[in-house]
C-alpha cells in the first residue's frame, strides 16, 4: 500500500494535528477556560452562562456539557488538560470515520481532506470536532440497525449544541422507526436528567431555561459579528449591509465586532434569515421524495453529506472552527458516489479546500483574509455551491447504478486516482 494511503500514515497525520494545535495555541487558553469553568461553576451552583471573570466571552453549550468536560476540568495542569481535550476530540472523530460506512479508500480521502480543518477546530479547542463525529456516528448506527446508539448520539449532540439535531433526518433510513422514536424519548429523558444527581434538580432545570435564553440572544448578536455567522445567511446580510450603508460604515461595524451597526438599516431592521432558510429547507427536502433511492448506500451517504454542509451554511452561529463539520460533508460528497467524478467536481473540491480550509492561514495576505474573506463570510461560498450541486445530483442522478461497499471494503475505485 502506498505511504500516503497507509493507515499508520493517516493516524500519524491525525495525531500530528493534535500536537500542532497544542504547540501553536498554548498561549491562548480562553476557550478551554470557558469549558473548564462550565464544570466548576456548575459544581458551585453558579450560572454556567454568565461571565464570572474567569475568562472572556461566555459558554453556549447545554448543561450536560458540564459533565462531558469534567474529566478534563479537574486536571490540575491546564497544559495537560488542553492536550488531553484535543486528543479526545481527535480520537472521537477518527473513531467515527473508522466506524462509518465509508470504504477504506473513501476514508483515506476523507482523512486527508479534513485534517487541516480539524487543526483549525482544535486550534480553538472547539467541540465542533465532536459534533461532526456524533452526526457521522448517528448515521452509521442507523445504517447498521442500531437504533439505540443512533438515538444516543443524536440526543447527546443536540443537548450540547443544537447542530446534532440534524441527525433526526436519518429516521427515514431506520429499520425499526418505532424503536428509533422510542429510544429518542428515552435518551432525551436520561441525558437531560443526567447532570441532576451531581448539581441538583432545580439548578439544572433552571440552567436549561437560561440556555434557551442565551441561544436566542446569541442569534441576534451574530447578525454582523466579525467571527460568527460565517454562512450563506451571514454572507447575504453582510454584503447587503455593506452595499446599503457603504463600505466605510460596514468596516466600522466589522472592526467593533458588530456593536455599532445602524439598527434602522433595512438589512438589520427588516431582512429575515427565514427568507433564505425556508426555501433552502424546501430545496433540501426534494431528494427525500426519491423513495426508491433510499436503498442505495451511496444515496444515504449523500444525505449525510447534505446535512453536514447544511448545519454551517444556514446557521448564524457558524464560525471558522465549525467548518470541520461541513468539510467532512464535502469530502463525503466527493468520494462516496458510484460514478467517476468530473473535472468540474475536482475544481469545486480544490476551490473549497483553498477558500474554505486554507483562507484562514498565512497563505492568504492579511488584508484579503480579514477585510474580504472574513468580513463577508466568503469561507462559506464554496460549501454553498457544492451543497447546491449535491441537492441537484440527488434529485437527478441514479445512485442505484452501482453497489458501493461498506466499512473496510477494499474493492472500490479511488476517486482521486480516477478523476
Amino acid at each position: 500500500m502506498p505511504f500516503w494511503r497507509n493507515q499508520w500514515t493517516l493516524f500519524s497525520l491525525w495525531m500530528l494535528m493534535v500536537v500542532i494545535s497544542v504547540a501553536l495555541h498554548m498561549h491562548n487558553f480562553n476557550n478551554f477556560l470557558i469549558y473548564k469553568f462550565t464544570f466548576w461553576h456548575a459544581a458551585q451552583g453558579r450560572s454556567i452562562f454568565e461571565n464570572h471573570g474567569d475568562h472572556f466571552d461566555v459558554n453556549h453549550y447545554g448543561p450536560i456539557f458540564s459533565l462531558i468536560i469534567a474529566p478534563f476540568a479537574i486536571v490540575p495542569s491546564i497544559w495537560v488538560g488542553v492536550a488531553l481535550w484535543h486528543l479526545a476530540l481527535a480520537l472521537l472523530l477518527w473513531w467515527a470515520i473508522k466506524k462509518s460506512t465509508l470504504t477504506v479508500e473513501q476514508q483515506v480521502v476523507v482523512v486527508w481532506l479534513t485534517a487541516h480543518e480539524m487543526l483549525n477546530a482544535l486550534g480553538m479547542s472547539q467541540f465542533n470536532v465532536a459534533t461532526a463525529a456524533m452526526i457521522v456516528l448517528s448515521y452509521a448506527a442507523i445504517h447498521r440497525g442500531k437504533e439505540m446508539w443512533a438515538a444516543f448520539w443524536i440526543v447527546l449532540g443536540t443537548l450540547v449544541k443544537f447542530y446534532g439535531i440534524v441527525g433526526l433526518v436519518f429516521f427515514f433510513f431506520a429499520k425499526s422507526k418505532s424503536k428509533f422514536a422510542l429510544w429518542l424519548v428515552v435518551w432525551t429523558v436520561v441525558l437531560m436528567a443526567l447532570p441532576m444527581p451531581f448539581f441538583g434538580v432545580g439548578y439544572v432545570a433552571g440552567q436549561y431555561v437560561e440556555w434557551l435564553q442565551c441561544l436566542s440572544e446569541k442569534a441576534d448578536e451574530n447578525m454582523l459579528s466579525d467571527f460568527q455567522n460565517i454562512s450563506l445567511l451571514g454572507m447575504v446580510r453582510k454584503m447587503g449591509y455593506a452595499f446599503t450603508a457603504g463600505l466605510p460604515a460596514y468596516y466600522e461595524v466589522f472592526e467593533t465586532a458588530g456593536k455599532q451597526y445602524d439598527a434602522n438599516n433595512w438589512w438589520v431592521a427588516t431582512w429575515s434569515d427565514l427568507w433564505l432558510i425556508i426555501p433552502a429547507m424546501a430545496y433540501s427536502a426534494l431528494p427525500w421524495l426519491r423513495f426508491k433511492q433510499y436503498r442505495s448506500h451511496s444515496f444515504q451517504l449523500m444525505c449525510l453529506a447534505l446535512v453536514l454542509m447544511f448545519v454551517n451554511i444556514f446557521s448564524t452561529g457558524a464560525e471558522n472552527s465549525s467548518y470541520i463539520i461541513s468539510m467532512l460533508g464535502v469530502a463525503i460528497w466527493f468520494c462516496a458516489v458510484p460514478w467517476k467524478r468530473s473535472r468540474l467536481d475536482l475544481c469545486l473540491l480544490v476551490f473549497c479546500f483553498i477558500l474554505t480550509s486554507l483562507s484562514s492561514t498565512d497563505l492568504f495576505p492579511g488584508d484579503l483574509r480579514t477585510y474580504v474573506i472574513r468580513a463577508f463570510s466568503l469561507k462559506a461560498l464554496p460549501v454553498v455551491v457544492i451543497w447546491l450541486k449535491l441537492v441537484w445530483e440527488m434529485c437527478t442522478r441514479d445512485y442505484m447504478q452501482t453497489k458501493t461497499g461498506c466499512t473496510n471494503c477494499t474493492n472500490s475505485t479511488d476517486p482521486l486516482l480516477s478523476v
